[in-house]
């Protein structure tokens, strides 16, 4: 009997350890280089294929797992790939510092010059291109223009005329209207699923104590803090902020 307990001890372990091993985790970190703090580096989970951008004072934060991999690239910066360790994910810190990029031109050269800057000035060759012939007079600036044609009081029609065989129709504005209006209505229908999938399950049922049945009610809780707007604008510190924020006051109300 105690033989079987053991063994089902050790099963049990190496179960819980596989799990932990594939939980997700937020981390914070920094960009810096020369100890300066590098913004807008973008951050790229070439797992999860998921990304931020680093702040004016260098920050971050992102959802990982282990044996991710992030790349951090920059135009001024060479790229640098990081892979996630026990270490990050049990401190949640990471400071990432890049080098930055020297892009070296061809070597350019220059035939026949002598050296001689006054010399090489006078072997310029002249401008064959032919001069403009617009010219304004001083007087032309005080001419009068004739009077409008359409009166002084009358405006000319700017309505909508039916479009002749063959034209292009002009734009429908109530159309457009719709259409916008659909688009809306799509991307908030989609906006539970995606920012689920951006910061995983368990960070709104472990860190903020949202029941999973609960994640899209309180989700629409948030909605009067522009969350939604924020999000799509890939602004996930201060969508992070407002989550934190609101589930003190949900949680709050359901208790």
């Amino acid at each position: 009997m105690k033989r079987k307990l053991t063994s089902l001890f050790f099963i049990i372990f190496f179960a819980m350890k596989g799990f932990s091993q594939e939980k997700y985790a937020l981390i914070s970190g920094k960009i810096i280089s020369s100890n300066n703090a590098v913004g807008n580096v973008h951050i790229v989970n070439l797992n999860t294929k998921l990304g931020t951008v680093s702040n004016d004072n260098g920050e971050f934060e992102m959802m990982v797992s282990l044996n991710d991999i992030l790349l951090f690239s920059s135009i001024e910066y060479e790229r640098k790939e990081i892979i996630i360790t026990d270490n990050f994910l049990k401190y949640k810190k990471i400071v990432v510092e890049l080098i930055p990029s020297v892009n070296e031109l061809n070597e350019v050269f220059i035939e026949g010059l002598t050296g001689n800057l006054n010399y090489d000035i006078k072997k310029v060759p002249k401008d064959t291109l032919p001069k403009h012939t617009f010219v304004i007079n001083p007087g032309d600036l005080k001419k009068v223009l004739p009077p409008d044609l359409h009166g002084l009081e009358k405006a000319p029609y700017v309505g909508f005329f039916p479009p002749a065989s063959g034209s292009i129709p002009l734009p429908d504005p109530v159309y457009e209207a719709e259409q916008r209006l659909k688009r809306e209505i799509a991307r908030k229908k989609l906006f539970p699923s995606k920012i689920i999938k951006q910061f995983g399950l368990a960070y709104f049922t472990d860190k903020l104590h949202i029941p999973e049945e609960k994640i899209d009610h309180f989700l629409a809780y948030c909605e009067d803090r522009n969350i939604i707007a924020e999000f799509y604008k890939n602004n996930l510190l201060e969508v992070i902020q407002i989550l934190r924020e609101e589930s003190e006051a949900y949680n709050a109300i359901k208790n």
